[in-house]
């Protein structure tokens, strides 16, 4: 079954929790045959005994209350979610057992021939060739504080590479909640992108890695040769972008100041060496009376300091080597006149 179809589905992953959190199908419920602690024992059985011995040992650990329970959750989630598919590693033994005890209760369900594994070389595929983005791709650029993200999301050609990696892509980006594995970015992008039905596809302008979430190769290589519309706006107005989002919203989500200063103490740490010690030392000072006296004034000389000597440096470089794709930059309301020009109904 192909990608695009079978994210359609809230499917049933049996394989235990470890392999489902490392990365599985968008969308699907975990509810293993064997947890943890039983794969470890079956996987240690196997290696002294054999596989007779493994799996002797495996029917043993899901037996009585847990069996029933387990196909209890099966039986209700199939109910709810008619049309979706069991699956394991290899489309082997854990989904074959699954659909046999299933089919006792007079349940039938499809199993994913080739199991995760097959559906996991399928992604890696789709991003090894940048003709399979046959789409006009169009990136929005800008210097930090731009309001980027929240431009693109006026479009319904966009797809939100920030919100798919849960991290706002810089080095103080990282978000309360955890990011997805490398597998699972990759899994929910290139869902994202095969379910995409515009002719043109509008993404915020990257690098190559959003907090830990590492774009695919091809997947980042066709943004480097695609056209760039860059949005240009006043430092104060992007000033004030940053403390909005940076700082107010943060606090409201974390609701602990002092977390807060230490996570932007310990992100600014990270980028010390491309600093200086001068500049750290100039921005740790503002942002210790920022926090120290919810002072605004302080918030945005440390932002602006941060801005002006690291981070539009390294933009207005980048831009500097893709001065040919430029095809438009201008103010918001002139971007979106461009747009507007292009974007075809």
């Amino acid at each position: 079954m192909k990608i695009k179809n079978l994210v359609q589905f809230s499917n049933i992953d049996v394989r235990s929790e470890k392999e489902f959190n490392k990365g599985t199908i968008p969308g699907s419920v975990n509810f293993p045959i064997l947890i943890d602690s039983h794969f470890e024992q079956i996987g240690k059985e196997y290696k002294k005994k054999g596989k007779e011995a493994a799996v002797t040992l495996g029917f043993k650990l899901v037996n009585g209350d847990f069996k029933e329970n387990l196909i209890n959750f099966w039986e209700d989630h199939i109910f709810n979610n008619p049309g979706c598919l069991v699956f394991c590693y290899r489309g082997g033994m854990r989904s074959q057992i699954a659909l046999e005890w299933l089919s006792k209760r007079n349940i039938i369900i499809n199993r994913l021939e080739k199991g995760y594994k097959k559906f996991r070389s399928n992604i890696l595929a789709q991003h090894q060739d940048k003709n399979k983005y046959k789409k006009d791709w169009i990136i929005i650029g800008g210097l930090t504080g731009s309001g980027k993200t929240e431009f693109i999301k006026g479009y319904k050609e966009n797809i939100d590479l920030e919100d798919i990696a849960n991290h706002r892509g810089s080095a103080f980006g990282r978000k309360k909640t955890n990011q997805p594995t490398q597998a699972n970015f990759e899994n929910i992008l290139t869902a994202k992108y095969l379910d995409h039905q515009f002719p043109q596809l509008l993404l915020e302008d990257e690098s190559r890695t959003i907090g830990r979430a590492g774009l695919p190769g091809c997947w980042y290589e066709k943004m480097q040769i695609s056209k760039l519309v860059v949005i240009e706006i006043e430092h104060e107005e992007r000033l004030e972008n940053i403390y909005d989002e940076y700082i107010c919203q943060e606090i409201k989500i974390i609701n602990d100041e002092e977390e807060l200063f230490n996570k932007y103490s310990n992100a600014l740490d990270r980028i010390k060496r491309r600093l200086g010690n001068s500049l750290h030392g100039e921005i740790r000072e503002f942002m210790t009376r920022g926090f120290g006296h919810d002072d605004k004034e302080a918030h945005k000389k440390w932002i602006s300091i941060l801005l002006t000597n690291y981070y539009d440096k390294m933009y207005n470089y980048k831009l500097g080597i893709r001065q040919k794709d430029i095809v438009h930059r201008g103010n918001k309301s002139s971007c979106q006149k461009y747009l507007k020009s292009i974007i075809k109904e």
